[in-house]
């Protein structure tokens, strides 16, 4: 690496609307009014997206509460991601987005009940 410009392991989602399909009550719940305002919307977009909606009470007590644990766990999982990405360790981020992912799907499981 130079002084100045960094080489970085990195992950970003190929079609947001496969995020869409695969998770649309989250997406709907996050985005779904307004959701122009957001440039990307990516898998990691989506885990962040969701635990700031319950942390800063952008969604309903009810749902907030429901959503908690699931919320918390893929927000750990993303730091987790990023820590492993920056530290150039791609096969330990590839096993942690395996678990975001089922956890995002957790949280949508959860959504079907609102």
């Amino acid at each position: 690496m130079g002084k100045i410009l960094q080489i970085r392991v990195s992950a970003w989602t190929f079609s947001e609307d496969e995020v869409e399909k695969a998770w649309p009550l989250l997406w709907k719940l996050v985005w779904g009014e307004g959701g122009d305002a957001v440039p990307k919307k990516g898998v990691i977009e989506l885990a962040q997206a969701v635990f700031d909606a319950v942390r800063a009470g952008l969604i309903s007590d009810d749902k907030a509460d429901a959503l908690r644990d699931g919320a918390e766990k893929v927000e750990a999982l993303r730091f987790k991601i990023e820590e492993a990405l920056s530290s150039w360790q791609p096969r330990d981020a590839d096993k942690l987005i395996y678990e975001l992912e089922d956890g995002l799907g957790a949280l949508e499981d959860i959504a079907r009940k609102f």
